[in-house]
């Protein structure tokens, strides 16, 4: 008697297909930005050993982007561990639809779920506007911002934050709302709600000596020593701390966005000296502006670090679910953490900054949580 011959697998439904289509549909966008545009331009970065080539179509999105990444670059390379391509919809005529309601239902974190599974990552920022996707397996990424005559400041600042962050969590990294500063024994991460110091407190290290990776977006390792990286060079203040730095005003640039007035200057150009790009982090701070002379320490608990660090990243960095957090809660999981109540006096803060950067133990108690 004849055996039966084995079913075929059952057939994936609709929504398997719809990251891998809409991939290909900006693919094709793409492709037409090209055309049309009639030339392109490569730039490749080299972040922690891993090469990336971004081909921009026009002028204005590496003119407005490549700064803060311009720490990275480096000369045209042979090949690539991702290329990701970038245009303006507008400038070279090439529409792309943006995703549907139905697309995005249940989005979170900019993240289009329907349109991401394993392979597929697609995010959309709306009040960009832009969108992105990128396709894990083949190593190739698309951008198209809607309209790239003039950006915001959060693009400026921390571009291509979705795709890269794809990237780096298969690298067991997370690119991470925190300020870095450091020196050549390792670095202090500070994590916290906005308008808590964090800006203000990198931008006083930097002045003060001390090196610089963040002032809001640097990466961190689940690694056993978790690092932190600078991927993003740019510092900022808002324009109403820009007194206490009259040493940095003649550098400083202001940008102006819903009546709220930032300044900002990129290191690499003032500082690249005190870059830098990689350090095993001491400690992770937790600062909170008080009425106070004089500024104390106080030891964290772990549930604080976790709730100060990844809620606001999970609001700040589009991800996929799981994966981010993941490797945020294992690195805090291996790093003392600490309270920083600011006072006014910004010397004796970065006094404290620096003992704990040198491992003096004098005038805090034991590096633990609590």
């Amino acid at each position: 008697m004849t055996q039966p011959a084995s079913l075929p697998a059952s057939p994936t439904r609709i929504g398997g297909y719809l990251p891998a289509a809409y991939f290909g549909e900006m693919e094709e966008a793409f492709r037409r930005a090209e055309k049309n545009a009639g030339s392109a331009r490569d730039v490749f970065l080299d972040f922690d050993g891993l090469i990336l080539r971004l081909h921009w179509i026009g002028d204005s999105l590496p003119a407005q982007l490549l700064p803060t990444l311009a720490h990275l670059q480096v000369p045209d390379q042979p090949a690539a561990d991702y290329t990701i391509c970038c245009w303006d919809d507008q400038a070279t005529g090439s529409v792309l639809p943006p995703p549907t309601e139905w697309m995005m239902h249940g989005a979170q974190r900019s993240i289009l779920p329907i349109l991401t599974n394993e392979r597929f990552q697609t995010f959309y920022v709306g009040w960009l506007p832009s969108i992105s996707a990128i396709d894990l397996e083949s190593r190739t990424a698309y951008c198209c911002y809607v309209n790239a005559s003039s950006l915001l400041m959060y693009e400026v600042s921390g571009p291509l934050r979705g795709i890269l962050n794809a990237i780096l969590n298969r690298r067991g990294m997370q690119i991470t709302h925190a300020s870095a500063v450091g020196n050549a024994k390792g670095s202090l991460i500070f994590a916290g709600a906005p308008f808590s110091g964090k800006s203000t407190l990198s931008v006083l290290a930097l002045q003060d000596g001390l090196n610089y990776q963040a002032d809001d977006l640097c990466v961190v390792t689940e690694e056993p020593q978790p690092r932190s990286l600078c991927l993003y060079n740019i510092a900022k203040v808002r324009q109403d701390m820009r007194p206490a730095f009259p040493e940095l005003d003649p550098v400083f640039q202001t940008v102006q966005e819903e009546g709220e007035s930032k300044s900002f200057f990129y290191v690499h150009q003032q500082a690249p000296e005190r870059l830098m790009k990689s350090a095993p982090i001491r400690a992770v701070i937790l600062p909170r502006i008080v009425d106070a002379e004089t500024s104390h320490l106080e030891p964290a608990a772990l549930i604080d670090t976790v709730r100060a660090l990844v809620s606001y990243t999970v609001s700040e960095i589009p991800m996929a679910p799981g994966r981010g957090e993941q490797i945020l809660i294992r690195a805090l999981g291996r790093l003392p953490a600490w309270h920083l109540h600011v006072g006014r006096d910004n010397r004796q803060t970065l006094r404290l900054i620096r003992s704990l950067l040198d491992g003096d133990d004098r005038n805090h108690p034991a590096t633990s949580h609590v």
